[in-house]
This record gives structure tokens, C-alpha cells and sequence, in this order.
């Protein structure tokens, strides 16, 4: 099975404070007004062949075919108040990861709004517990606490079992999903765009195609109908930085963080 997977992360209203997620130039280049997240529903609503779904827990290994599937990194809080709104109008499912150390902070979604999502019928999963800057740098062992504690939390808080995650900050790497695997997840997704969806340790990985505020309407057709255009940019662009990013460390970080500014100034 072919799966089209698009991450987003917050939604803005148009004139409005940047009051939902992470705070900062880099965080914010993630999150759309509420036009634009309007706008590419609509754009994805028009195509015949894509209507997005809700997982399934071994997606893939028995099926053939393609899907997609919308997501939402961090647990800000226009998930409940913004994003849920708009899915609801077109029946849509989704799945939203949550950053469990943050719930019922400034910016982040509270307890309620968690088990809303829920409650709707949407997939929450962890997105770790404190959102490391580098998932994969971390020691082995604090891989697993940030998976376990994360979905302790969750657990409690939905009274069932969660089993699904997402890798913060594209940090992916085989030590991160045997951690996830070892901490009880069985489906992990990922910042790699690609379709394929992998088997490792008894997980199911899956990729993501990022959305960002400058993403065209034109791409948003092309990742959404399953075309190549669009898909194959990314990996290009994927590619390139991942090497930059196991070269530079922190050093990466850093400059991302630096060019961002300058950028938004």
C-alpha cells in the first residue's frame, strides 16, 4: 500500500496573535491562516480519488492501493478550536500528536481539548513528552522515557490504549523506532517523505509529506492526488538536509534558527 501522509501543525487565525504551538520565526513558517488551511481542504475535496482516511493499526501489510491520511504535529490549541471545525464540515478523520509536556500550557492545547479530539473520532497519538530538539542524539534509554512517559499521559487522560506516534522534528532514526517499539507504539510516523510504508522491530513506519505556509496550491494537488512532481522536490530537498543535519548537530540548529529570523525581519 501506497500512503500519501501530509503533516501539518497549526492553524492561525488570519489577522490574528500566533497563539497556537511553538513559539518562533522557524515554528511559526509551519502554521497556516485559517484561508490557507480552508483553501487546501477545498483543493483536496476536489479530487475524486482523495478522501482522507483514518488509519488502521498494521496499515498496509494485508492491502493494496493508496491513501491518505492528514496529520497534525505538536497539540497546539486551534487543533480543538480551529483545525476540528473545519474537518468536521467534510467528515473527515485526522490524526494529531501530541507533545504531552505541554498540554494545558500557553499556546497548547488543554486536557479537554485533547479528549475532544477524541471524543470526534480523530487519532491521538504522542509526539514525545517534552519534544526533544533531537530525538535521535538521545540516549537510548531517554528515547524510551520520552515514548513511554508520553503515553502514560495520554492514556490516562483518553482512558484506552495509544499505539501511535509521530518523530519530533524530522529526527528519525532506527534507535528512535526501536525505542518507539520497545515503549509500546506500533505505528510511527515520520518527517522522510515517501509513500512506503516499512516494518521494523514489529512497527509499522510510515512518511510524511510536509505543509508549510509557502506550499502552492499546485503542490498541495500534486502530494494530495498521489502525482510524483511534488513528492519527488521534497525527497530532493529531504535528502539535502538530512545531510546537513547529521553533519552540522547542533551547529544545524542553530543556523536554521538564525536564518529564520533574519528572514522574518
Amino acid at each position: 500500500m501506497k500512503v500519501t501522509a501530509l503533516i501539518y501543525h497549526d492553524v492561525l487565525a488570519d489577522h490574528g496573535a500566533d497563539d497556537s504551538g511553538f513559539a518562533g520565526a522557524d515554528a511559526r513558517t509551519y502554521k497556516l491562516t485559517e484561508t490557507q488551511f480552508h483553501r487546501h481542504l477545498d483543493l483536496i475535496s476536489a479530487l475524486p480519488s482523495a478522501v482522507p482516511l483514518r488509519l488502521a493499526e498494521r496499515a498496509g501489510e494485508e492491502s493494496s492501493g493508496a491513501a491518505l491520511l492528514l496529520t497534525f504535529d505538536d497539540g497546539g490549541a486551534s487543533a480543538p478550536t480551529r483545525i476540528m471545525p473545519a474537518l468536521r464540515q467534510r467528515s473527515w478523520p485526522a490524526h494529531f500528536f501530541v507533545t504531552t509536556d505541554r498540554i494545558g500550557t500557553p499556546g497548547f492545547m488543554t486536557p479537554q481539548g485533547v479528549r475532544e479530539l477524541h471524543g470526534a473520532g480523530h487519532v491521538v497519538g504522542t509526539h514525545s513528552a517534552s519534544h526533544p530538539a533531537r530525538m535521535s542524539s538521545l540516549p537510548y534509554e531517554l528515547m524510551c522515557r520520552e515514548w513511554s512517559d508520553s503515553r502514560a499521559r495520554l492514556e490516562d487522560l483518553l482512558g484506552t490504549a495509544v499505539t501511535v506516534a509521530s518523530v519530533p522534528g524530522g529526527y528519525y532514526s532506527h534507535a528512535v523506532a526501536r525505542a518507539a517499539a520497545q515503549a509500546g507504539i506500533r505505528v510511527l510516523f515520520t518527517s522522510e517523505p515517501q509513500r512506503s510504508v516499512r516494518y521494523i522491530d514489529g512497527l509499522t513506519v510510515i512518511g510524511r509529506f510536509s505543509v508549510t505556509r509557502r506550499t502552492s496550491d499546485a503542490d498541495i494537488v500534486s502530494l494530495a492526488s498521489g502525482s510524483g512532481a511534488a513528492a519527488v522536490r521534497q525527497r530532493l530537498a529531504w535528502d539535502t538536509k538530512k545531510l546537513a543535519k547529521r553533519i552540522g548537530g547542533e551547529a544545524w540548529l542553530t543556523a536554521r534558527r538564525r536564518f529564520f529570523e533574519l528572514r522574518r525581519r
